[in-house]
């Protein structure tokens, strides 16, 4: 006998084809997948307003310039080949 149980009855089958597809992320549990709205957390708040802390209406991480340049570490990084 295994020491694994590889029989499960919880996986679901949503597109027909004998595998069971991936499950989705809900965190608190209101049956919508975390990745499939912009409050993850439920209480109200989207988001992207963690993600802007100086309150100035950007992303902060997107407002990076560690080189000095005068041009975003993101914007310089995005793409097959980084220019910085």
């Amino acid at each position: 006998m295994s020491d694994f149980d590889v029989t499960s009855t919880d996986l679901i089958d949503y597109d027909g084809d004998g595998s069971a597809d991936a499950q989705l992320i809900d965190i608190d549990g209101d049956g919508i997948a975390d990745e499939e709205r912009y409050d993850v957390d439920g209480d109200g708040v989207t988001d992207i307003v963690y993600l802007d802390n100086d309150g100035d209406g950007y992303i902060d991480e997107a407002r990076v310039d560690v080189n000095g340049d005068g041009v975003s570490d993101y914007t310089q990084t995005q793409g097959p080949f980084p220019t910085a």
